[in-house]
């Protein structure tokens, strides 16, 4: 039995069509989210925050691009990915570095507050204790005095420190000093250590009981003890008569 030879025709609807229909995809799309997935390296280098940056351009011109040439390109949900991770990670370390620094002024601000303590109260020995980096101290704080006593190589180097006329002044206001925070004048890394100087104002009263100041600098650097990461500070320098930047 023969089929009757008729006219075949095929219809489709507008949805059949959209399915057959050949669509580009975005390169730009596709390369901004390959800029946004990558874009998580800038959390370990500064220089690498071009490629947060990269993906935004891209995915934003991409983004452009499909809403002008309409159905004719695809990759919308690709070039929405890449500028989310793209603006995430561009902001992400800014803000990791700001919290970082923040939080490393504040220890800062502690750990010169004990040693500003100790001066004031005329505990040369632990004021000097201070200055030893605490992963090298042969020692422990409550045996200082002995320690001093018995150590000739020690010994001078507190008589060092004790005749340092910005250490002699200090040491003679003694708690008649008023010393108080003033202003962080530098901070950042070198090799294993974090390095911050602050700014210090010390008042006292006159002979004519007049309030008279002037400034000091602690230069401090902080490491971290293998194993526990415990920060252990070191005050490494101590400098008076200074001119804070404005004054």
């Amino acid at each position: 039995m023969s089929m009757p030879d008729r006219p075949f025709s095929l219809k489709f609807d507008a949805a059949d069509e959209e399915v057959v229909r050949y669509r580009a995809v975005s390169s730009l799309a596709v390369a901004g989210l390959m800029a946004g997935l990558l874009s998580l390296l800038a959390m370990f280098a500064t220089v690498l925050w071009l490629l947060p940056l990269a993906a935004v351009v891209l995915s934003g011109l991409a983004l452009r691009r499909l809403a002008a040439r309409g159905p004719e390109l695809v990759g919308r949900p690709a070039a929405l990915a890449g500028l989310l991770l793209g603006v995430t990670f561009l902001v992400a370390p800014p803000a990791e570095d700001l919290v970082y620094r923040r939080y490393l002024r504040q220890q800062a601000r502690q750990f010169a507050q004990a040693w500003i303590d100790a001066v004031r109260d005329g505990a040369v020995y632990k004021a000097h204790h201070f200055m030893v980096d605490p992963l090298k101290r042969p020692y422990e704080e409550k045996d200082l005095v002995n320690f001093y006593r018995n150590n000739p190589t020690w010994q001078r180097a507190l008589r060092e420190f004790v005749k340092q006329p910005t250490m002699r002044t200090l040491f003679a206001l003694g708690a008649d000093a008023q010393i108080r925070y003033y202003a962080t004048d530098d901070e950042g890394s070198q090799g294993p250590f974090d390095l911050v100087r602050q700014v210090y104002a010390v008042t006292y009263e006159d002979e004519q009981k007049r309030p008279t100041s002037f400034f000091i600098t602690l230069a401090m650097k902080r490491s971290i003890e293998a194993g526990s990461g415990r920060a252990c500070w070191t005050l490494a320098r101590v400098e008076g008569g200074v001119r804070p930047a404005g004054w």
